[in-house]
């Protein structure tokens, strides 16, 4: 993950609202997988909590995306609670996010690097490891956010550039950027020949926009 320039300071937290499906689905994960890191405090459900479903942030699924990709990396899941309680201190909206945190990893070897956070001595101290501190600069996560904001994990994964997930825009829905099309309602309507060029010619969607909007759609339900 590269650091990028968004920051949290804009705080559109109240405005995307998702259910745990689809956190999962922007995460590349299932809906019972993000139910599962809630319950064990790897993520957080600020919009409501408790039945029938908890309602997820925008910043919360950024954090899940963080999770799913350090997991992937091979840090063990109480690993990444370690790093949240520590971060966490602190850092309590999203530590994840705002928290100096990330994987320092060594130039020379290929090993999955260490979780590190930055002391108020300016170096980075592993987490888990009281006092081992390192001179390598970690990789921070603050790409999360803008990671979510492209497409989420599967936009990622499949090479998509058309999708946005914009809090403010149909509730935070994966839609076509500069369009008010939810990619999941362009997949239905294109199931049919005659429902595509209803799109193309009359809402002037291209085939690059429904292909685009078919595989999102294609492997979201997959999950």
């Amino acid at each position: 993950m590269t650091v990028s320039s968004s920051t949290i300071a804009e705080r559109p937290e109240q405005l995307g609202v998702f259910s745990p499906r689809r956190a999962g689905q922007l995460a590349g994960v299932g809906g019972d997988q993000i139910g599962q890191w809630a319950r064990h405090g790897l993520i957080r459900p600020t919009i409501y909590h408790g039945r029938p479903a908890n309602r997820y942030a925008f910043y919360d699924v950024a954090e899940a995306i963080v999770v799913r990709w350090l997991h992937d990396q091979g840090f063990s899941y109480e690993e990444i609670h370690t790093a949240i309680e520590t971060a966490g201190t602190e850092y309590r909206s999203w530590p994840l996010l705002e928290a100096p945190l990330g994987v320092a990893r060594d130039a020379v070897t290929d090993d999955r690097g260490v979780i590190a956070l930055r002391a108020p001595e300016g170096h980075y101290v592993e987490i888990g490891r009281p006092g081992d501190q390192i001179v390598r600069r970690p990789e921070l996560f603050t790409q999360a956010s803008d990671l979510l904001r492209a497409g989420g994990w599967l936009a990622r994964e499949l090479g998509l550039k058309r999708i946005e997930v914009d809090p403010q825009k149909l509730g935070g829905a994966p839609s076509l950027r500069s369009h008010r099309w939810p990619v999941e309602r362009v997949a239905r309507v294109a199931a049919d020949a005659e429902g595509c060029a209803l799109l193309v010619e009359q809402y002037e969607l291209d085939e690059g926009d429904i292909e685009e909007s078919v595989r999102w759609t294609t492997a979201a339900a997959a999950l």
